[in-house]
């Protein structure tokens, strides 16, 4: 295996990598932002309470 390969493997790994810790954090995201609308927060509160902005909120609420 070359450096360049290797080089290669680890990048793709590091992507790997934060594309599951994105998906990890838009979860939680996703679950505080419902949460939050449940227990009666407006739009933006809850964006406020989340520090996204109102249209992220509304997004999240598709």
């Amino acid at each position: 295996m070359t450096l360049l390969e290797r080089d290669r493997e680890k990048i793709e790994e590091g992507r790997e990598e934060g594309r599951e810790q994105g998906r990890e954090e838009g979860i939680l995201l996703t679950k505080k932002v419902f949460k939050l609308l449940n227990v009666g927060y407006s739009i933006s509160q809850i964006a406020k309470a989340c520090k996204i902005s109102e249209n992220q909120v509304k997004k999240i609420l598709e």
